[in-house]
């Protein structure tokens, strides 16, 4: 499938070991419902809910949508709880954590942290394993 100028290829994806593992990184996120401290920054926000002090490597979600393409991480269809979600809002590209049923949660574009259901947020995403292969 194409997405924009990025071709998804499918991919059996291997097991992620993070610092953080994927229950206690979506708790960690639903802690900071409301919050706007990460307002514009839902790379990071994602990178710390799973345990990442430092930075990604990647300068923003785009880089990271092209770094995961070219090794085909990417995936189509409905993101399993904890998987991270890369859609298209306001001529950008941005992720949030799926929560599982058709939701999610980040900093949304409007502000805060927050859930939203993804075919309202966007109609155009694809969604990866939380992987952040330079963060430590």
């Amino acid at each position: 499938m194409a997405w924009g100028d990025v071709v998804v290829e499918r991919r059996i994806p291997g097991r992620v070991t993070n610092p953080r593992e994927t229950e206690a990184a979506v708790n960690w996120q639903l802690e900071r419902l409301g919050s706007t401290a990460w307002q514009d920054w839902p790379l990071k926000f994602q990178r710390m809910a799973f345990g990442y002090a430092q930075d990604s490597g990647w300068h923003d979600a785009a880089d990271a949508v092209q770094w995961l393409d070219h090794h085909a991480l990417l995936h189509e269809g409905t993101a399993p709880r904890g998987a991270l979600v890369w859609y298209q809002a306001a001529d950008r590209i941005r992720v949030a954590c799926a929560l599982g049923s058709g939701q999610v949660v980040g900093p949304l574009l409007d502000g805060p942290v927050a859930i939203a259901v993804l075919s309202e947020v966007s109609t155009d995403w694809i969604w990866s394993d939380p992987v952040f292969p330079f963060g430590q």
